[in-house]
């Protein structure tokens, strides 16, 4: 586990001091392509494998049910923040427009 969080932290450095390199514009795009290529090659490592295959109708409503409750999981917790940092959440400072004209 510390070697991953090694080589992040080497890659945030290096990617501070390179900030201005013009080569670095592409990175997005070669990250990209690397991930769909991963997906592709875990799409083919799972259709090889039997046993995923034969229960893929489990596993399926299963990996649905947690992705919907992640997102849901995620939805609310980002709307909460949202309303804890924005001020949007309640006043602060002990003001409140209710009914005032003056606010």
């Amino acid at each position: 586990m510390i070697h991953l969080i090694l080589t992040i932290a080497a890659g945030l450095c290096a990617g501070y001091l390179l900030r201005r390199w013009k080569a670095l514009e592409h990175v997005g795009k070669a990250i990209s392509v690397t991930i769909w290529a991963m997906l592709f090659i875990m799409g083919v490592k799972i259709g090889a494998d039997r046993q995923i295959l034969d229960n893929i109708s489990t596993l399926g409503w299963q990996a649905l049910l947690l992705s919907l409750a992640s997102v849901a999981g995620s939805v609310f917790f980002a709307f909460l923040l949202y309303r804890i940092f924005s001020g949007r959440g309640g006043a602060r400072d002990g003001s409140s427009d209710s009914g005032n004209p003056d606010v």
